[in-house]
């Protein structure tokens, strides 16, 4: 059990390539901050994410990278969001599951 988050850019809607990752445990206290970041709590089963999908445009990321706590246990969460921003203006699509 736990929140396997992708990044696929939003013009790659055929191939799936994924930009980005973040895997963190169900039981992993820090399993939240991506959601607060991304102010997507809906997206958030508990235990997982719940298999569901949300587009964020470039300005949406940025700012979650920027509600992005300091310390370095937060550096997976950061890596993830400045991966999905740096993919272009044309937005990403994130599947929590």
């Amino acid at each position: 059990m736990g929140h396997d988050i992708s990044g696929y850019r939003v013009e790659d809607t055929e191939q799936r390539h994924e930009i980005a990752y973040l895997r963190r445990s169900a039981f992993n206290p820090l399993n939240v901050t991506i959601y607060n970041a991304l102010d997507c709590h809906e997206m958030n089963g508990g235990c997982s994410g719940i298999g569901c999908e949300r587009k964020f445009t470039q300005e949406e990321l940025l700012e979650a990278l920027s509600r992005i706590p300091s310390g370095g246990e937060y550096d997976p969460e950061r890596t993830f969001l400045s991966d999905c921003a740096s993919a272009g203006k044309g937005g990403v699509i994130i599947a929590f599951c």
